[in-house]
């Protein structure tokens, strides 16, 4: 029997981890704030200590990326202290961890999608709580897989795809940036990934170490994302809004953001033999269906 601590019950990937096919003889159990306060890391580590997991899976995240410029404390605490402490206590009892990571550890500087060896310069608060996330499992822990994801995105969470959806339900024009450009992540395929990359790894005792997962497929900027979007929405989707390109520069937000957010996936498929799907076929498998609460005529179309 293996057992399993996934942190961050109530996140969109964390929801995707318990639709996921585990191993037959994996037992996941998932912890949420009322279980364990990520911020109290005494209990965190008692939790640890208490239950003996063989891998703890670390997809909790303090992601409100321009909240994050003016609560850093409580950044810091959720995104690097916490996993911290969990690595510390990993190490304790002899367990693994599967923790998840963020294209935002880069600076976004143009040129050719980042590998994992590139150096880490953030550029706003989240990205340097996520840093130093990954130099404390590290230090604290070798069996461990630091994942780097971009983009992520499900039915029903806070994302990207269901922004989109509700603001293009009360504007007949939406103004997206033109000049950030990454590759998007559907929840569902991350999740079936790092369960397959944990179970690689335990079962060899080998692979351990830093890797980028996101959906195959051609890089696109935000607006070409948000016309995805609505392309693959449409047969549900009538009312489709204008995109209007815009630069970041243009948008006003308390956070910079990386400009490149391409990350290479080379490694991680040549590891574990990942293939996964293009982002645009994933986009078209999320919304084949109408969203609960997008369904309904727009302001702007009465």
């Amino acid at each position: 029997m293996t057992n399993v601590l996934v942190f961050g019950a109530h996140g969109q990937l964390a929801r995707a981890l318990a639709s996921a096919s585990w191993p037959r003889s994996w037992r996941p159990r998932f912890i949420d704030r009322a279980t364990c306060d990520l911020t109290d890391f005494a209990a965190v580590r008692r939790l640890i200590l208490s239950t003996n997991p063989d891998l703890i899976v670390n997809a909790a995240a303090y992601t409100a990326v321009d909240q994050a410029e003016s609560e850093p404390d409580l950044a810091w605490a959720v995104n690097a202290l916490a996993p911290a402490a969990m690595a510390e206590a990993a190490a304790c009892v002899g367990a693994a961890l599967l923790h998840v990571s963020s294209d935002y550890v880069f600076s976004g500087s143009l040129g050719p999608p980042w590998v994992e060896e590139d150096e880490t310069r953030p550029l706003n608060v989240y990205g340097a709580t996520k840093v130093a996330s990954e130099q404390a499992v590290r230090a604290a822990l070798p069996r461990h897989l630091i994942v780097r994801t971009a983009w992520v995105f499900d039915s029903t969470g806070r994302n990207f795809v269901t922004t989109m959806l509700r603001l293009g339900r009360s504007s007949s024009k939406l103004s997206i940036v033109n000049d950030q450009f990454g590759r998007p992540t559907a929840a569902e395929d991350l999740a079936r990934a790092l369960v397959h990359m944990a179970y690689a790894a335990i079962a060899t005792d080998s692979g351990w170490g830093t890797y980028h997962v996101t959906n195959s497929g051609p890089t696109v900027m935000w607006a070409g994302f948000a016309d995805a979007i609505f392309r693959a929405a449409a047969s549900w989707y009538v009312w489709r809004p204008e995109i209007a390109p815009i630069r970041g520069c243009d948008y006003l937000s308390a956070a910079r953001r990386p400009a490149n957010s391409v990350l290479n996936i080379a490694k991680a498929e040549r590891t574990f033999g990942l293939t996964l799907r293009p982002w645009d076929e994933a986009l078209r498998a999320t919304l084949a269906r109408p969203l609960p609460g997008h369904g309904a005529r727009p302001a702007h179309a009465a």
